[in-house]
């Protein structure tokens, strides 16, 4: 049996785990304080007031990972890396529908930044919390733009992030009990956990994936 070494590589950069995490924490409560405005009547102004403080705390968040996908020193927060390309990335992605699928039967397929079947949901989320941005600003001002009943368009957008916020806890808590790359961590910290083999090259930190024979990020 071949030698494993564990590396812990750092991933992700202080500014794109600010952006993750000001999104993340802002979408959960503008959820909360925006169900409360539509359903108690009681604690609506004030729930109303804190969905404002917390829209600006998106609005920055977003701004900033709007930033990172153009600027920035780090290429594994570029846009570039959120679009697959299916010359190489379609096995990966159909590992991962598999993967999902069958509920973790195989392995966890290996990456080394962004889950490759997740990457363009991330770009396409982008777009809506943009939209979504927008019509909460717009829709005092402007209930009517464009044929859309704005307050209408804020709801049914505030439903399809909050579809997908819990679909995402649930996959990354699930790639945690199934792989080995402490994905939660990696997002506070950092640093994901790579298990290679010792006559194997280090991992590459300039690439977001990596071939499955350099590292094996495995299902337990």
């Amino acid at each position: 049996m071949q030698a494993e070494k564990i590396q812990r590589v750092l991933v992700w950069s202080v500014s794109l785990r600010l952006a993750h995490w000001s999104i993340a924490l802002s979408v959960m409560l503008l959820a909360a304080t925006g169900w409360l405005i539509q359903n108690s009547p009681m604690v609506a102004d004030g729930a109303a007031d804190v969905h404002d403080f917390f829209s600006v705390a998106l609005i920055l968040g977003l701004g900033l990972r709007l930033w990172l996908l153009f600027s920035g020193s780090s290429e594994i927060s570029k846009w570039r890396q959120l679009v697959p390309r299916m010359s190489t990335d379609k096995a990966r992605i159909s590992d991962m529908l598999r993967f999902y699928l069958t509920f973790g039967r195989p392995p966890l397929p290996g990456w080394f930044a962004h889950n490759p079947l997740w990457a363009p949901v991330y770009l396409l989320l982008l777009a809506i919390l943009f939209l979504q941005v927008m019509s909460g600003l717009l829709m005092e001002t402007f209930p009517v733009l464009w044929g859309f009943y704005l307050p209408n368009t804020h709801e049914l957008l505030a439903v399809v992030i909050f579809v997908f916020f819990v679909l995402h806890i649930v996959a990354v808590v699930f790639n945690e009990l199934k792989g080995t790359g402490s994905d939660i961590s990696a997002m506070i910290n950092g640093y994901r956990i790579f298990v290679t083999d010792k006559a194997q090259q280090p991992v590459s930190t300039t690439v977001q994936y990596i071939r499955p024979d350099e590292v094996k990020k495995r299902g337990r």
